[in-house]
């Protein structure tokens, strides 16, 4: 598939060729575009990247050979994507992963690329349409419901105080996330660290990996984090997934496109009070249990269909049949 044919906004060809990887069948929106929540990075409250999410086949090596990678996590710039070979897609479908399931429901302005075979792809999306759902959806929602609540006033004063702690030392805290070289608070790469210096440096991170939503979290929604005592967009997630979980337990089928995206906003911009999210958690979550209980779709899904699907799929990439 020849990449130079996908426009990426903000990206040169040759940045877009770098990012995609080869045998691309599919690229969506995911996150915040796709359920039509995206808060542009104009707007001063912005905490948002451009995610997508892609779909592979990978070369013969891969399914013949020893095998590859099946998971590419690539960053260009505010583009956050995410690329999983066809065999761990399907995988993960079966498994109902809300993430992944999602992309088989875009409307066509959700999708930014599709070949005949990824169109095949959401033209079985019935297969993986089963009550797993309910496990899926809650455990995420639970995951995002603890994150949400972990950024408490202690942790608040413990992260500010090993924040003055790093800038009492001349270091940058934005620069001591993990995978990123210390810097000096004028940017510079930072030399000459004390044994004490690197002792806080490796508190800060640790502490930051725990309470900053697992992993990396910038400035702006730090600053958010402390200003409403809560993680908002954490708390937008976890509304979210809910509510998709019990209309895909009714209904069968997902609506990513948020109707709501209003009051999600108004949640992921801090607008609720705590207490007011966890009451809307509460009764989701008893809702999303009756759902499931009443729910008419197959318990399991067909496996052995799905697993025909992704032979098919392959063998007509590389012309096996």
């Amino acid at each position: 598939m020849a990449t130079n044919k996908i426009e990426l906004k903000g990206l040169s060809p040759d940045q877009v060729d770098r990012l995609l990887p080869e045998g691309l069948i599919s690229l969506c929106w995911r996150g915040s575009v796709a359920h039509g929540m995206y808060v542009p990075k104009a707007d001063p409250d912005s905490i948002d990247d451009k995610d997508v999410m892609g779909v592979y086949i990978g070369p013969l090596e891969h399914y013949l050979g020893f095998g590859r990678k099946d998971v590419y996590e690539q960053w260009e710039g505010e583009w956050d994507c995410v690329f999983y070979e066809l065999r761990k897609f399907i995988d993960l479908l079966l498994n109902c992963n809300p993430n992944v399931l999602s992309l088989l429901w875009l409307k066509p302005n959700g999708i930014i690329y599709e070949s005949p075979l990824g169109a095949r792809l959401r033209e079985h999306r019935n297969l993986f349409v089963t009550k797993k759902a309910y496990h899926s959806f809650s455990g995420y929602a639970h995951a995002q419901f603890k994150k949400m609540i972990s950024f408490n006033q202690e942790a608040q004063a413990l992260m500010q105080q090993l924040e003055e702690q790093l800038t009492s030392f001349g270091i940058d805290p934005e620069s001591s996330d993990a995978g990123h070289s210390l810097r000096a608070l004028d940017g510079q790469p930072f030399v000459g660290a004390t044994t004490e210096m690197m002792e806080v440096v490796k508190r800060y991170r640790g502490e930051r990996r725990r309470y900053y939503s697992g992993g990396y979290m910038g400035q702006k929604r730090r600053e958010l984090v402390r200003r409403v005592g809560y993680d908002a967009k954490n708390a937008a997630h976890l509304i979210r997934l809910l509510r998709m979980g019990i209309e895909f337990l009714t209904e069968g089928t997902m609506h990513v496109e948020r109707a709501d995206a209003p009051e999600l906003l108004d949640i992921k911009r801090g607008a609720w009070p705590l207490e007011k999210v966890k009451s809307e958690a509460e009764r989701l979550f008893q809702l999303s249990q009756e759902a499931y209980v009443r729910s008419s779709l197959p318990p399991e899904p067909d496996r052995a269909q799905a697993e025909r699907l992704c032979v098919a799929m392959i063998s007509d990439y590389h012309n096996l049949a």
